[in-house]
């Protein structure tokens, strides 16, 4: 062995640590890339979602032969159907102004419009049988930005046989109601919006599991 050879090895020795300590850095790193797919693939399989519906308190709905009719003014208004949204996830909410528990939850659903609403995703509030200048006014007050269709009659409301509010419904991207909850939530929580996330990136599975549901219940 030469001199240059034995400097080489020598360094190589001297730096073992070194290298030591980069391969498992490199090794943790690759370890929590797998892990994280895994965890990702969790989620988003038929299990997985139904895990979250249960964090975020949503009863999942055996989907309907057909989609969701809705045809209301808005508060400036504009004619709108709820299949104008189609291809996006709908969160579709019943509510009034001088509901308490309504008032609670608003800013949370704000928060998860300004995260998603961009994205397939919308979110469509339905107040029952007050003025749009008061609809308006509430707005303005909670500094509220996403959709709001007066049921000026209550007969959307009735025809969904709401007896409590708020009750939000959650429609796939066909317009088919695939979740339901009663009263108040956390929207803008972590759960929340994973649960949204994984149903734009993936409803069918949500779709195909409640499906199955529906099944077992036959």
């Amino acid at each position: 062995m030469n001199g240059d050879e034995r400097i080489t090895m020598k360094t190589l020795f001297a730096d073992r640590p070194r290298l030591l300590f980069v391969i498992i850095i490199a090794c943790s790193g690759l370890g929590a890339i797998l892990i994280y797919n895994a965890e990702l693939a969790a989620r988003t399989d038929s299990r997985g979602m139904d895990r979250l519906f249960s964090i975020v308190g949503v009863i999942k709905v055996p989907p309907a032969k057909d989609p969701v009719v809705i045809n209301l003014k808005d508060v400036d208004g504009k004619d709108v159907s709820i299949s104008d949204f189609k291809g996006n996830i709908v969160f579709l909410n019943f509510w009034t102004t001088w509901c308490p528990t309504c008032r609670i939850e608003m800013p949370s659903m704000e928060k998860l419009h300004q995260k998603l609403k961009n994205k397939n995703f919308t979110m469509v509030t339905i107040n029952l049988q007050e003025s749009a200048s008061q609809v308006k006014a509430f707005f303005k007050a909670f500094k509220l930005t996403f959709t709001a269709l007066l049921d000026s009659t209550g007969e959307v409301g009735a025809s969904f046989g709401i007896r409590a509010i708020p009750t939000t419904y959650i429609l796939d991207k066909t317009g088919r109601i695939i979740g339901l909850a009663n009263g108040p939530r956390e929207w803008d929580s972590k759960a929340a919006i994973a649960l949204f996330e994984n149903l734009m990136d993936n409803d069918t599975v949500a779709t195909a599991s409640a499906a199955a549901n529906r099944d077992s219940y036959k």
